[in-house]
């Protein structure tokens, strides 16, 4: 009896992570956990999981008529529902939750990335440092980061406006902040959080709130890097995008 149990639990986990995925996919969710890459793969995942779960009831149930004697080796009750929570808990929490955004107090803890994005795609070097204003978009966020780093030398005073969440470190000044964004290359767990450093009135704009800014560019530093910094000079409250990574292919330059 305690083998069928298992056999049936083993089907019914596997059913459960398969419609965990599929409840994911169609609600939009997926691609906050997994970069969009990696969907083809999750959605070949899903349909493993509901073969290979239905084989799995079909099988226990032509079994019923087998022994059921239980060896000795089997574990026990207390390790079983050990082994198996690890599987239920997280089809439980894809389930139940609904937002699946990396919390303040982790991303303070990851502290922004102070080493250079290069997209692995060319483009024409420099391009963005030359005009008056600068304008940063999701297509053009780490060409345009990659320049600033390249061209500290020659950004002062240029006008830059982008978008993104505000982020603090412990460290921060009053009047100091960061406009960030996440960068996902594989999955939530290699998520990036880029950002730029910003001077100025503010002690209004709540730490996760998504401003759209315009300020004029110097140079600074962060934790003993040479950075782009932003002196503030207008700042508009916006609404999150519905899709809050970016999931350029980039390469870090050590």
């Amino acid at each position: 009896m305690k083998r069928f149990f298992i056999q049936r639990l083993e089907g019914l986990l596997l059913l459960g992570l398969g419609l965990m995925i599929f409840k994911l996919y169609v609600s939009g969710h997926l691609t906050k956990l997994i970069a969009p890459k990696m969907v083809p793969y999750a959605l070949a995942a899903l349909f493993a999981f509901l073969v290979i779960s239905l084989l799995r009831l079909k099988k226990q149930k032509q079994g019923t008529h087998h022994c059921n004697c239980e060896s000795n080796g089997e574990s026990s009750s207390s390790a079983l529902v050990l082994k198996y929570s690890l599987f239920f808990i997280p089809i439980l929490l894809g389930f139940i939750l609904t937002d699946f955004t990396l919390s303040g107090e982790v991303l303070a803890k990851r502290g922004m990335a102070n080493q250079q994005p290069q997209k692995v795609s060319s483009y024409d070097t420099g391009k963005h440092v030359n005009g008056d204003k600068i304008t940063v978009t999701d297509d053009n966020y780490f060409e345009v980061l990659d320049d600033l780093l390249n061209n500290l030398d020659v950004i002062e005073g240029k006008e830059i406006e982008l978008s993104g969440f505000i982020y603090r470190e412990d460290t921060f000044r009053d009047k100091q902040m960061a406009v960030s964004r996440l960068s996902m290359s594989c999955c939530v767990v290699d998520a990036t959080l880029y950002g730029y450093l910003v001077n100025g009135n503010v002690e209004g704009m709540k730490t996760n709130d998504w401003y759209t800014i315009t300020g004029t560019l110097k140079k600074g530093s962060y934790k003993g890097e040479s950075v782009p910094v932003i002196d503030l000079k207008e700042s508009k409250k916006i609404k999150a995008p519905e899709e809050a990574y970016l999931y350029e292919n980039v390469q870090i330059i050590q």
